[in-house]
């Protein structure tokens, strides 16, 4: 099924434009996008699209002076193949659909001396020696939202937007470490932990807004 999306995906954007061809470049909560609408029947378009973003951040904290250093990158990265109904034939859409849901988040914590803790456990830290988490979403995920989009039958310029949810189910974490001597029940309970605190997070909410044009 994914490698069918993103045939279909890529398909899209390689197509020549035709009659009635909306293109659309946008920003969301999904990151940079572009996406083609096109009409399927009177008051239903298809909509395929794509979205990327990337942000790398680096930070130190210092805590009972312990300095520790945060380096992290945030991965948005997502293929869309959605129905968009024009329930008055107007601008206003109901959509459903599937996204290839590749984000990703991974953060690395190297302590400068000290210690830290895994799985409520304290380790003593030296050297080069980091704990890494990374947090990674399923794949093929279910979308619902509404929102204001082309006009079918009318072209050029129009504004697009739209609201929506992202199912994308309970994200999977996992931490690592290089720490020596560290336990692995340790290990575990530190996953059990960072994956309890993510169940909550099995929603995404979507938020976009851009301009297109319709042939």
């Amino acid at each position: 099924m994914k490698n069918i999306l993103l045939a279909v995906t890529f398909s899209a954007f390689a197509l020549p434009v035709l009659a009635d061809t909306t293109v659309n470049g946008k920003l969301s909560t999904l990151g940079l996008g572009a996406e083609v609408a096109f009409p399927v029947s009177s008051s239903v378009d298809a909509r395929i699209g794509l979205n990327s973003y990337k942000y790398n951040f680096n930070n130190t904290t210092t805590s009972s002076g312990n300095s520790t250093d945060f380096r992290g990158d945030l991965k948005l990265q997502s293929l869309q193949a959605l129905a968009d109904w024009h329930p008055w034939s107007g601008s206003f859409r109901l959509s459903g659909g599937l996204m290839y849901n590749n984000n990703k988040f991974d953060m690395t914590a190297q302590p400068v001396g000290g210690s830290v803790n895994i799985g409520g456990v304290p380790y003593a830290v030296s050297g080069s020696e980091y704990v890494n988490a990374t947090v990674d979403f399923n794949k093929l995920v279910p979308y619902l939202g509404m929102g204001w989009g082309r006009t079918p039958r009318n072209t050029g310029l129009s504004f697009t937007s739209d609201i929506g949810v992202m199912f994308q189910g309970s994200p999977k974490g996992s931490v690592t470490t290089n720490i020596s001597g560290v336990a692995a029940s340790d290990i575990n309970q530190a996953n059990a932990d960072l994956n309890d605190g993510l169940k909550n997070f099995k929603i995404y909410p979507v938020l976009s807004f851009g301009i297109g044009y319709t042939f």
